[in-house]
């Protein structure tokens, strides 16, 4: 499982600190049923200094995983009909801008202006484990995110997560 939130600042070159919190996540693969994937003898060895990073098809973040995980998601998107505009869509928002981000000798990650622009991210930014991914946010987007969802759905998570036994 992966979780934790690491606030961190960019600097004007687009690096950002990638957490220490976090690297366990990269090097286990999150397990074989979480989000990060689990890693072949390819990635092993980098496992801990590099991932896949990409736009978020839900929130206005980016999101991290394992090279292994992001091969498994092309396969299976190769696998689907290329005239569903669904798969296009995945094609052309998650995987067309992924970018492997290195984690450099200062643990440090460059994220490209391409994402950086897509997430709106700032200086002030958020690293989240979230169960079976990592995030990437702006501090603000995060901050707002919590706001509009805590003021709109609360009441309707609430029951949700206690139907579901949580």
């Amino acid at each position: 499982m992966i979780f934790g939130r690491h606030d961190v600042l960019m600097d004007e070159k687009g690096r950002v600190a990638f957490p220490a919190g976090l690297r366990p996540a990269l090097a286990t693969g999150g397990g074989a049923d979480q989000g990060m994937g689990a890693l072949d003898a390819d990635t092993a060895g980098d496992a801990n200094t590099r991932f896949i990073l990409t736009q978020s098809l839900f929130e206005k973040c980016l999101v991290g995983m394992t090279e292994a995980a992001f091969a498994e998601q092309a396969r299976k998107v190769a696998a689907m009909p290329p005239s569903n505009s669904a798969v296009s869509l995945f094609k052309y928002l998650f995987i067309a801008p992924a970018t492997v981000a290195v984690i450099d000798k200062a643990g440090r990650v460059n994220v490209p202006k391409e994402l950086r622009d897509f997430a709106s991210l700032e200086r002030e930014c958020v690293w989240l484990g979230v169960v079976d991914r990592i995030e990437l946010w702006s501090r603000s987007g995060y901050d707002e995110l919590r706001r509009r969802h805590a003021a709109e759905n609360l009441d309707n998570t609430r029951d949700y997560l206690a139907r579901h036994g949580l």
